[in-house]
C-alpha cells in the first residue's frame, strides 16, 4: 500500500454541507438566500457559448476591474478559487511542517484544515466568557511562542462577534515577523475592514468572498490582499489558473450593481434585528452578531431540533459537535418571509427548547426568567 504523508494520515475530515440542499430554505451555511443580481445571470448566459468554453482564462483585465472596485493596486492583490483557496495558498506558501498557526476559538474550522495538510500545529486561545475575542491573551501569546502565521475571522465564525480595530493592531503590532490573515468574508453585513492597512502592515493578507453578500458560491470566487512583498511569494506558489473565467466575469459584473448587494445586507441587518428581538421576547439565548448568522443555544436538544427543521426543510447548522458549543444552532438569516417562517418554526419546537438556568455560561446573553414561553 502506497502511504500518504504523515500529516494526511492523522488529518480529520472537513465537513462539507449535506448533499440535497436544493429546494430547501439554506439557513446552514451562511449563503445569499435571495440571489444574485439578476444581471450577472443574463450575462452568465449570453457569455456561454463554445469558443469562450475552450480558451484558458485570462485575468489582467479582470484583475484591473476589481483593484479598482476595492481602491488597491492590482500587485496589492490575487485572484482565489474563493476564500478557501486564498488560505491554501498562505499555507503553501508559508507553511512548513512543525509550523505554528494561533487561531481563536470556535472558528472557521478550514484554517486548521489546511494547516493540518501542510503539517503544523495548532495552537487555540478561547473565546472569553462574553465570546470576545482575549487581545491581550493573544498578544502574549505570540510575544512568547514562535507563530508562523495568525488567522482571524472579522466578524467571526460561528459567533458572528466582531474584533474591534484596536485590538487588530495590537495584534499586527506584537508579531511583525508573523502572517496575520484577517477574513472578512463578512465584511458587508459588518461594515467594518481595514483592508487599508495592508500598506501600512506588511505582515498583513485580508481576503474577501464573492460567496456570501453577492451569492456567487457556486462559482468559488475571491481575493486575497496584501502588500507586493507578500503578494510576489504567494504568487510565485498558486495554481496559474485557479480561478475560471466564468466566475472572474461574474464577479466584475455582480461589483457593477454593488447597489443590489448593499440593499440585500441592509435587509439581512434589518432581518437579523427582528429575529433578536423576537429571541429576547422567547427568553432565548443567543449571541450579538455583525454578519449574516445568529449563533443561538436551544439546549440539549438542538440536534433533534435541527433534524425536525430538516423534515420540514428548513437548514440550519448544528454546533454541537463543538465541546464547548453543545446545545448550539445558527441560524442565517434571510429574507423576511425566511425568517419569520424560521420563527413560526421554532415556536412549533417550543418544548424541545430549552432556555439557561442560573448557572448560565456566557454573561452577556439573555437570561431565563420564570415567566415562562410564549405567553
Amino acid at each position: 500500500m502506497i502511504r500518504p504523508r504523515q500529516a494526511i494520515e492523522t488529518l480529520k475530515k472537513y465537513r462539507p454541507p449535506q448533499e440535497g440542499r436544493g429546494g430547501k430554505m439554506r439557513l446552514d451555511f451562511n449563503e445569499n438566500t435571495v440571489g444574485c443580481p439578476p444581471q450577472v445571470i443574463r450575462a452568465l448566459r449570453r457569455a456561454l457559448d463554445p469558443e469562450m468554453m475552450t480558451r484558458y482564462p485570462e485575468y489582467d483585465e479582470g484583475r484591473q476591474t476589481l483593484a479598482a472596485y476595492f481602491r488597491v493596486k492590482p500587485d496589492e492583490m490575487l485572484l482565489a478559487n474563493g476564500t478557501d483557496d486564498a488560505l491554501k495558498m498562505v499555507c503553501d506558501t508559508f507553511v512548513d511542517p512543525g509550523d505554528t498557526l494561533l487561531v481563536p476559538a470556535p472558528t472557521f474550522p478550514v484554517y486548521e484544515f489546511f494547516n493540518n495538510v501542510a503539517g503544523g500545529r495548532i495552537l487555540r486561545i478561547r473565546y472569553d466568557e462574553h465570546f470576545c475575542l482575549p487581545a491581550d491573551e493573544f498578544v502574549a501569546t505570540l510575544k512568547k511562542e514562535k507563530v508562523r502565521w495568525v488567522a482571524l475571522a472579522n466578524p467571526n465564525n460561528p459567533t458572528g462577534t466582531q474584533i474591534p480595530k484596536a485590538a487588530l493592531k495590537a495584534i499586527l503590532l506584537a508579531a511583525p515577523d508573523t502572517v496575520v490573515l484577517v477574513d472578512e468574508a463578512y465584511q458587508d453585513f459588518s461594515g467594518q475592514t481595514i483592508l487599508p492597512w495592508i500598506r501600512k502592515y506588511p505582515n498583513l493578507i485580508v481576503t474577501r468572498t464573492f460567496s456570501k453578500a453577492f451569492g456567487l458560491a457556486a462559482l468559488r470566487m475571491g481575493c486575497l490582499f496584501a502588500n507586493p512583498q507578500l503578494i510576489d511569494p504567494l504568487q510565485r506558489g498558486q495554481n496559474p489558473f485557479a480561478v475560471n473565467s466564468l466566475a472572474l466575469m461574474c464577479a466584475c459584473i455582480a461589483i457593477r450593481y454593488d447597489a443590489q448587494v448593499r440593499k440585500y445586507a441592509e435587509t439581512i441587518r434589518a432581518n437579523r434585528a427582528s429575529f433578536c428581538r423576537w429571541l429576547e421576547t422567547h427568553n432565548i439565548p443567543y449571541v450579538p452578531s455583525s454578519a449574516n448568522f445568529v449563533l443561538t443555544r436551544v439546549g440539549e436538544h438542538a440536534p433533534e431540533i435541527a433534524l425536525k427543521l430538516r423534515a420540514r426543510k428548513i437548514l440550519v447548522r448544528d454546533w454541537s459537535y463543538d465541546p464547548h458549543l453543545k446545545g448550539y444552532l445558527r441560524f442565517t438569516i434571510g429574507s423576511r418571509a425566511q425568517t419569520s417562517r424560521l420563527m413560526s418554526e421554532l415556536h412549533r419546537l417550543r418544548k424541545l427548547i430549552q432556555t439557561p438556568d442560573g448557572t448560565r455560561a456566557w454573561k452577556n446573553m439573555v437570561s431565563y426568567n420564570s415567566t415562562g414561553w410564549f405567553s
